[in-house]
């Protein structure tokens, strides 16, 4: 067995090497050999943990979880500050509280891998076949910590792959665990076959790994080439083709002192009405739907209250999305804030360009201490401390917004006149344009939202395709604003992480950011257009391919969820522990 000496230098440097490689290995740097040192690193600073005392063990473990923070996640105490308004030691204090908490993950992974050696080596008795019990283990604690803990703004082993498409391509078959789960595996052979004993079996594992690797390969050559209609909407090969715009309008953060500033307010919804045009006027063929991000126009929602002193209600917000809407001739998806009697609802709107009405989404999980404050009834002082903070509730059930686009209508975007531009304040002027009347051919699709950081979190998603319509031409949409965290290097941490959602479900992903990064991927992962740059006030056309949805998902991943994963667990712990001491192990003479 290798045993390695009591030098805090090396479980340092893999300390290092851990940080570096989750850093490097995800976006915006998607560098696929710094997240495969990461895997090799935390299996070695495992074995070498193991010749330390628990306490120690421990110790370097809460200090990894630490430098992750300090080198991956840097810019969360100044988004802290900007989100909530916090001051810099409460911050920092969060800061460091959330790097124990949301990496609580990794002493999971340990003290579960570690124990199960320990029963095992009890039970056994066996040197070499503990080594090999470590190994087939290893993943699937580290697998297991994934889903286990909870995390703020989360981040999986499965990240670390999203410099290769190729290999992300097992998400459409095990999710990004299963994407995690792999990379660990590959890591851990790498090291095993240093050990002659478990030489053969790191050979088997590296065999695995690339098996796996060439399989996802295969489903990414195979995927479908889109081309582009002369007109959309369009349906080819069993595939909805729409024309989409991303709108980008670079808003600055909406703090709370700008709420009630008419030139602020009005700047961004002058903003977002231009880019909408400009578009629709560059776009061929014409945009069947524009997109805009979450707090495109802060504060304000478009329906009316019964007391507009309590309300959020903006006529002439409203009425710019009534006159985008004809001018173009494109559905809108938009985000807005609107007041209920049970509190702030953040939600997103399909408004129809054909009659001009409505379909909404509730946000389902808020974003703590940007949108709600935890604990906050128990402890009411801490509104004094995040003064920023937002009283928003939560939504119920996910809901689809179903849409529908004519085949025949036609749409002669066209610039803005003088007889039009006073009117905008008045919603209900542009109304009877949008009716239509007499019977038109059409499609319908539906819209799964996910609004900022909901997609992050697989088991979200999994609940909006649960409640969503079968068989019924849909695709994800993911507005959000990354504004407040002030950092390229988050915008694109996020971006990553929110593709994997369209190759785990199988359906395209089109995310609207505030101030970028935005972007659409296909069912694949891949690019559908070039992504937007940080800080860029833009838009970017795309061609939308909606594929239907099938009962259970379009993917093995949608259907079986999990499954895999928990099987492979049962059967490792079963071989080893109730099979192997006769059958599977053959003992030395």
């Amino acid at each position: 067995m290798i045993r390695f000496s009591r030098n805090p230098i090396r479980p340092f440097l893999c300390l290092i090497g851990i940080a570096s490689g989750i850093l490097f290995g995800m976006e915006p740097f998607a560098f696929f050999p710094a997240g495969g040192l990461s895997a090799v690193c935390i299996y070695i600073l495992f074995l070498e943990l193991r010749e330390w005392k628990l306490k120690s063990a421990v110790f370097w473990i809460l200090g990894l979880s630490q430098i992750i923070n300090l080198i991956v996640f840097f810019w969360i105490p100044s988004s802290i500050s900007a989100i909530s308004g916090a001051g810099t030691s409460v911050s920092w204090t969060l800061f460091l509280v959330y790097g124990i908490f949301s990496h609580f993950k990794l002493i999971i992974f340990y003290l579960g891998w570690n124990f199960s050696l320990f029963l095992y080596n009890k039970y056994i008795n066996s040197p070499e076949k503990s080594i090999l019990f470590g190994w087939a283990i290893f993943p699937i604690w580290g697998i297991l910590s994934d889903l286990i803990m909870p995390q703020l703004f989360p981040w999986y082993w499965g990240n670390l792959a999203e410099g290769n498409l190729s290999f992300s391509q097992i998400a459409s078959w095990a999710g990004v665990f299963g994407v995690g789960f792999f990379l660990l595996l590959g890591g851990s052979s790498l090291v095993l076959i240093r050990n002659p004993f478990g030489q053969r079996y790191g050979i088997s594992g590296i065999l695995i790994f690339g098996v796996v690797w060439t399989l996802g390969g295969f489903r990414l050559y195979s995927a479908p080439d889109y081309t582009v209609p002369n007109s959309t909407p369009a349906i080819e090969d069993g595939i909805l083709k729409l024309s989409g715009v991303l709108i980008q309008p670079n808003t600055s953060p909406g703090k709370r002192e700008l709420a009630e500033n008419p030139e602020f307010v009005g700047q961004t919804i002058s903003t977002s009405l231009e880019l909408g045009l400009r578009s629709s006027l560059e776009t061929s063929p014409p945009p069947d739907l524009l997109f805009l991000p979450e707090s495109a126009v802060p504060f304000h929602g478009t329906i009316p209250n019964e007391n507009p002193g309590q309300g959020v209600y903006s006529s002439t917000f409203h009425g710019a999305l009534m006159y985008l809407t004809y001018k173009s001739g494109a559905d809108i998806l938009y985000n807005e804030l609107n007041r209920f009697p049970e509190g702030l609802k953040n939600q997103v709107t399909l408004l129809s360009s054909s009659n001009g009405e409505v379909v909404r989404y509730d946000k389902r999980r808020l974003l703590a201490f940007g949108e709600y404050i935890p604990f906050e009834s128990a402890f009411p002082f801490l509104r004094k401390l995040f003064k920023e903070t937002s009283f928003y509730i939560t939504g119920g059930n996910p809901k689809p917004l179903i849409g529908n686009r004519s085949f025949r209508r036609e749409r002669i975007p066209s610039l803005p006149t003088e007889e039009e531009t006073p009117l905008i304040q008045n919603p209900d002027h542009f109304r009877p344009i949008l009716t239509s009347s007499g019977k038109e051919e059409n499609v319908s699709y539906q819209i799964l939202p996910l609004i900022c950081y909901e997609a992050m979190f697989s088991y979200l998603v999994r609940d909006s395709v649960k409640f969503a319509s079968k068989d019924t031409y849909t695709f994800f949409v993911n507005p959000t604003n990354d504004s407040w965290f002030s950092s390229e290097i988050e915008a694109w941490q996020h971006g990553g992480a929110v593709r994997f959602r369209a190759i785990e479900f199988g359906l395209t992903m089109v995310r609207p950011a505030v101030t970028g990064i935005s972007f659409a991927v296909d069912p694949y992962g891949r690019s559908l257009n070039h992504p937007t740059r940080y800080g860029e006030k833009d838009t970017r056309s795309f061609l939308l391919p909606a594929t239907k949805l099938k009962n259970g998902g379009n993917t093995f991943y949608s259907e079986w969820g999990n499954f895999p994963f928990y099987l492979y667990t049962i059967l490792v712990f079963t071989l080893f522990f109730l099979v192997g001491k006769k059958t599977f192990f053959k003992t030395k003479d």
